[in-house]
């Protein structure tokens, strides 16, 4: 819960990454990842589905704004069976938890762990030399 406050707040203290910079390369590596898709014309040679979901749920988590288990497998690119047993591999693993709808049974938001959030923004909040 800590963490997460330190997510929203980063940047305003020193030694906390900057949550906009992160943001803003999060967003930059997704659009040069889709780019690079379409530039090849085939994922095929380009596979890194998780890693592309993991970027999404970042980029969702900085907005927070929530996102429902199906709209995270289209950002895959992968089939949608596929892409379903790989988020629930990550849920097996820890790196992402699935959590009810209230107000509609039939769908499940899906939410990077909170440490797994810390790491990226971390990872994210290092500027990128072009």
């Amino acid at each position: 819960m800590v963490k997460n406050h330190l997510l929203r707040d980063s940047g305003r203290s020193t030694g906390f990454p900057d949550r906009d910079l992160a943001l803003s390369n999060a967003r930059r590596t997704a659009r040069r990842r889709l780019l690079r898709r379409h530039i090849v014309g085939s994922r095929k040679y380009l596979g890194e589905p998780a890693w592309d979901m993991l970027i999404d749920l970042f980029i969702q988590h900085c907005e927070e704004r929530k996102i429902a288990t199906g709209d995270l497998c289209v950002s895959s690119a992968l089939p949608l069976s596929t892409a379903l047993r790989l988020v629930q591999r990550m849920c097996d693993d820890g790196l992402i938890r699935k959590i009810a709808d209230t107000t509609d049974g039939r769908r499940q938001f899906v939410e990077l762990n909170p440490d797994l959030a810390w790491r990226l923004l971390a990872y994210f909040g290092t500027p990128i030399d072009d």
